[in-house]
């Protein structure tokens, strides 16, 4: 699988008697942005840290680019990585934090590079300011640049939007989105579905450790819009009834008793009596519609249940 750039098999952590991970298994495309969802304590920094190399598993496997992590080091330096707090200088600018990064990190001739990267995070035009003054966005974004010093292939966000007013938070998006249309792979993160939606391409529900569902965003917007549910003695026997009587095309057979309707059109009345009038038999129809959130927490709420 070669667009496959990290990928996680059986991975667990446990410190002592607590299991802090236990089992995951995740792949990562080239280009994705991948969303970490989970309440807090489920286990996201944990994981995070992991890949980041910042804790060794105790079990499991990862690879990177198709290597096994066990091989070597150097696929870590194509990492960025912002977990918790930046580690950022309070009393020096935003380019002499950068430029004592970049000196800790062996690179050479690193200004331009800088320079480039205070830009892209917005920050250019704030000369010799200190990183005290800053505001707590401008200091998360400056983060951001200091994990993209080096020009890393998989940018690693935890929490990255935690505490910022709703400004900050569009800023950190609009970044993030730039960011992933040139080409980074991002893993991000966040307790907050509504604001991942707008910007992951595929989930990972976290909870308690445990890795719950993944999910592209285009099947869960799907499992999420609005539809019209039908429970009927046959479900192929309303086929025909939706499509030349009512020209409902945009429908979905989930079972051998059970359909859903999409058509944003078709009405709960109009399909009842026309079904009833064609000898379809209905048990119940009504209509459908779920948030992001009650996804989450329905999900959340089975897996804990498993484990009760």
């Amino acid at each position: 699988m070669p667009d496959i750039i990290i990928e996680i098999n059986g991975l667990t952590k446990t410190y002592g008697s607590k299991t802090a991970v236990k089992s995951m298994d995740l792949h990562i495309r080239r280009g994705e942005i991948v969303g970490l969802i989970g309440k807090n304590g489920a286990g996201k920094s944990t994981l995070l840290k992991m890949i980041a190399g910042l804790i060794h598993p105790t079990s499991g496997e990862l690879h990177f680019f198709n290597r096994a992590s066990a091989n070597g080091q150097s696929f870590f330096e194509r990492m960025g990585v912002l977990i918790e707090q930046a580690g950022l200088y309070s009393h020096y600018s935003a380019f002499e934090n950068l430029k004592l990064l970049a000196i800790a990190y062996g690179l050479p001739d690193a200004n331009t590079q800088i320079n480039k990267l205070l830009k892209t995070v917005g920050l250019e035009d704030i000369g010799s300011v200190k990183v005290k003054s800053f505001s707590l966005g401008m200091k998360q974004r400056l983060g951001i640049a200091a994990a993209l010093l080096g020009s890393p292939d998989v940018l690693l966000l935890d929490e990255p939007i935690n505490g910022l007013d709703p400004q900050g938070i569009v800023e950190i998006r609009a970044l993030i989105q730039e960011l992933n249309k040139n080409g980074l792979t991002i893993l991000i993160s966040s307790h907050i579905l509504e604001e991942l939606s707008k910007i992951a391409t595929q989930y990972a529900i976290i909870h308690k450790g445990e890795m719950v569902e993944v999910i592209s965003a285009d099947e869960l917007l799907h499992k999420c819009e609005e539809r019209i549910e039908l429970k009927l003695e046959k479900a192929e026997a309303a086929i025909p009834v939706l499509e030349r009587e009512l020209k409902i095309a945009d429908y979905k057979v989930f079972d051998a008793n059970t359909l859903y309707v999409y058509d944003p059109g078709a009405e709960i009345r109009q399909i009842s009596k026309t079904l009833i009038e064609h000898g379809v038999g209905i048990d119940s129809i009504y209509k459908y519609k779920q948030s992001l959130e009650q996804y989450f927490l329905a999900r959340t709420e089975q897996a804990g249940e498993r484990h009760a």
